[in-house]
């Protein structure tokens, strides 16, 4: 089964080319795609199968919609939507099931492709609260399947200029239960999940019975990995309780397993381990995601899960943001001094 990661507008960040070399190194019997905007320039790397995106119209319909700030992160809110526009296109292009996975998503060796095929439902993704499904990982079976995906992105925008990809992609569950699987998040105790009626965790529940392990929406990987520096002017929250999802987080603590050499979860003070098929990583630490120190990298986030919440400073992201504080101003006396 292919493995496709799409990224559009800008060039590669260094978290993701760490990411596809790490997934290429891992999964040899399996095509490793990036999906990327005509024009911008890739880095050529090996293994690596390049895609340019198709132009949408519809693309440029949500930009008018939208009225997120076009700005932020080379207009982020509009991208992270218009990538499902691109696999859909990708789709209609190789007629195949895909696993779509989000850039700062990693998958495990033991990640259960196998299973995916076997679902009755040709479209799968995780939900993470009562509002909010997400892309973190993505399982397409065909065109019908990439269809529904992207099928209320422009109806939802029109309701609410605000809107995003996440509310979409509820809204998508809601009207089509019956042909979307809703990827465990947790296991089969109901004291993993909060803040979710009793119905959708039976779902949840029942679903997890299909993989015998979970798929990090967000929570987990925010929590114990950290939160994006960029949004908070170079600190990055550790161990914080801030996604206010379907999961219990503060319950949980990582295992690493050096036989899967990946993360296991498990409810503080269970003997009952589940094995996890992916986490998002927020942060974009590229030592996660680089091949060569991601697994000491997981074992250290592992170590220090049942410590206090913490707050660190990147250096990086700290300095990036006042220099683009600095030239905003700029832009602004620039303007000012013509008039």
């Amino acid at each position: 089964m292919e493995i496709v990661f799409v990224h559009l507008n800008t060039r590669l960040p260094r978290y993701l080319r760490s990411n596809l070399l790490a997934h290429i190194e891992k999964f040899p019997g399996h095509r490793v795609t990036l999906i990327h905007s005509a024009g911008i320039e890739i880095p050529a790397l090996k293994g690596l199968n390049l895609v340019p995106a198709t132009e949408d119209s519809r693309v440029h319909e949500l930009s008018l919609l939208y009225s997120h700030p076009k700005e932020f992160r080379s207009n982020f809110w509009l991208t992270s939507s218009a990538r499902l526009f691109a696999l859909e296109n990708y789709m209609m292009k190789v007629q195949t099931e895909i696993i779509h996975v989000e850039s700062d998503v990693i998958i495990a060796r033991d990640f259960p492709f196998r299973k995916f095929s076997e679902l009755k439902d040709g479209l799968a993704f995780p939900l993470i609260s009562n509002s909010r499904g997400v892309a973190s990982v993505v399982y397409l079976r065909d065109t019908t399947a990439a269809n529904l995906l992207s099928s209320t992105l422009i109806s939802e925008a029109r309701k609410n200029a605000q809107t995003t990809e996440m509310l979409s992609l509820m809204e998508v569950y809601k009207s089509n239960p019956s042909q979307i699987f809703a990827l465990p998040i947790g296991n089969d105790n109901p004291n993993f999940y909060r803040n979710i009626d009793s119905a959708r965790r039976q779902v949840l529940i029942e679903n997890f019975k299909s993989f015998d392990g979970i798929f990090d929406g967000v929570e987990i990987g925010q929590y114990f990995c950290g939160t994006d520096p960029r949004n908070r002017r170079g600190k990055k929250l550790i161990r914080h309780d801030l996604v206010d999802g379907y999961v219990n987080v503060k319950n949980l603590e990582l295992r690493f397993d050096s036989r899967r050499r990946f993360i296991n979860v498990s409810e503080i003070g269970s003997e009952k381990i589940e094995f996890l098929f992916a986490i998002h990583v927020p942060s974009k630490e590229n030592r996660i995601f680089k091949s060569d120190t991601q697994e000491r990298a997981l074992r250290e986030i592992s170590q220090q899960s049942m410590k206090g919440s913490s707050a660190q400073t990147s250096l990086n992201s700290l300095s990036s943001s006042v220099l683009k504080s600095i030239w905003r101003r700029l832009k602004v006396l620039r303007i000012l001094g013509k008039h």
